[in-house]
């Protein structure tokens, strides 16, 4: 780990990178004596320029401001997040895993994603009671789009859900929430899905979702358009069968006055359930987000079955799975096992 006399670090962290990031970034042999060589410093920026993003060209000179390679253009979605150090940050940190994410798994080829979620609906759902959490993960993979769980992040965000990145013809999503529920962590997928289906995503380009209700993001900061409406439309077309899902009467959607108790709402969600072919979990979400009773939508997740383990945790071990034998270069594995280890 580089110490507080490194002035390669200190360059580091002047563009907005934590130090957990850059410590994660660095080769593990570096030391703050390896400024002075110039064999160590040009492998260590061949290194930084991969994970995060950063043009080495800058990394090598220590009179140039630090910069990031210019890829495509980033979209943030739910969120004002201006120009600045943050920003490129948080697009280059992106870009950098989702071009090591890619280049390990190149076995899997890319397929054309099908704009219409119905299509794909229809192949996910035969012989299955609805389209689960499973399900959305394994599709992404079969189409060619790996998905990935951060557990580590370059600077402080707000509320970020979750980020789609393109780079030459193929894709990635990058999940940066965690949930302990599968149905929340789904619906996050599926609206990445969605913004790579429906062509939102520009070559070399991002989209950054930020959760809308987040705390951490003010109300006079979020921005709603088009392209957050046909993917939230796509992923509930993909989970439901409707691209505007409502399923609770207006009794039942007054709340506590109908479904008095979390067991009552999970009851009646797992009732629907086999009705409409959707998932129960999902079902209590869309409760939630339609009676803004967020307390009563949660407990009555918790009342349904649940995996033992966090989605987080099932992403990344599917992922590490699917890539299976790597061939991938030892430096490129082990920065992909410290920021989405299982």
């Amino acid at each position: 780990m580089a110490n507080n006399t490194d002035r390669l670090v200190h360059r580091l962290l002047d563009i907005g990178l934590s130090q957990e990031m850059i410590d994660l970034s660095l080769p593990d042999w570096w030391v703050a004596e390896d400024n002075e060589s110039p064999s160590a410093r040009a492998m260590a920026s061949m290194l930084l320029a991969r994970r995060l993003n950063l043009d080495p060209t800058t990394l090598l000179d220590d009179e140039v401001p630090l910069g990031f390679l210019h890829t495509g253009v980033s979209k943030f979605k739910h969120m004002r997040l201006a120009d600045g150090v943050r920003r490129d940050a948080l697009v280059g940190f992106a870009t950098g895993v989702g071009r090591i994410l890619l280049s390990m798994a190149e076995n899997e080829p890319g397929h054309v994603v099908p704009a219409n979620p119905l299509e794909l609906r229809k192949a996910l759902i035969s012989g299955r009671p609805f389209v689960s959490f499973g399900d959305v993960i394994a599709a992404c993979w079969s189409l060619g789009v790996p998905v990935l769980h951060l557990r580590v992040f370059p600077a402080q965000t707000k509320g970020v859900t979750a980020i789609a990145v393109k780079l030459g013809a193929r894709h990635a999503i990058l999940v940066a929430r965690e949930s302990g529920f599968d149905a929340q962590y789904m619906f996050h997928v599926a609206h990445e899905l969605g913004h790579i289906a429906l062509g939102h995503l520009g070559e070399g380009g991002a989209i950054v979702d930020a959760d809308p209700n987040d705390p951490a993001n003010k109300r006079d900061e979020l921005i709603d358009d088009e392209e957050e409406q046909s993917a939230d439309a796509y992923a509930q077309a993909l989970l439901t069968g409707a691209p505007s899902f409502e399923v609770f009467g207006s009794e039942e959607m007054r709340g506590r006055q109908r479904l008095g108790t979390g067991r009552e709402l999970a009851t009646r969600a797992q009732q629907l359930s086999g009705e409409l072919a959707v998932d129960p979990g999902h079902l209590v979400m869309v409760f939630g987000h339609s009676t803004g009773d967020w307390e009563l939508a949660f407990a009555a997740a918790n009342q349904l079955p649940r995996q033992p383990h966090k989605p987080g945790s099932l992403v990344n071990r599917v992922m590490w799975s699917q890539l299976g034998e790597l061939q991938a270069d030892e430096h490129s594995i082990a920065f992909l096992q410290a920021v989405a280890p299982i």
